[in-house]
């Protein structure tokens, strides 16, 4: 499934940490949250593994 040309990885990878915290504090439920937050955490861990392999 592709969302205007994008698939959803791709739209992962172009959010930044900031982006998803702005979505994590509009979200509608504690799903929603948990989904953001979920995502926030993988952006973190993508960015420690750039450090770490420096």
């Amino acid at each position: 499934m592709k969302i205007k040309d994008k698939d959803i990885y791709e739209i992962f990878l172009s959010l930044s940490y900031s982006q998803l915290k702005d979505l994590f504090r509009k979200a509608k439920s504690k799903q929603e949250q948990d989904f953001y937050m979920m995502l926030s955490n993988m952006v973190l861990q993508r960015e420690q593994e750039k450090v770490r392999g420096k």
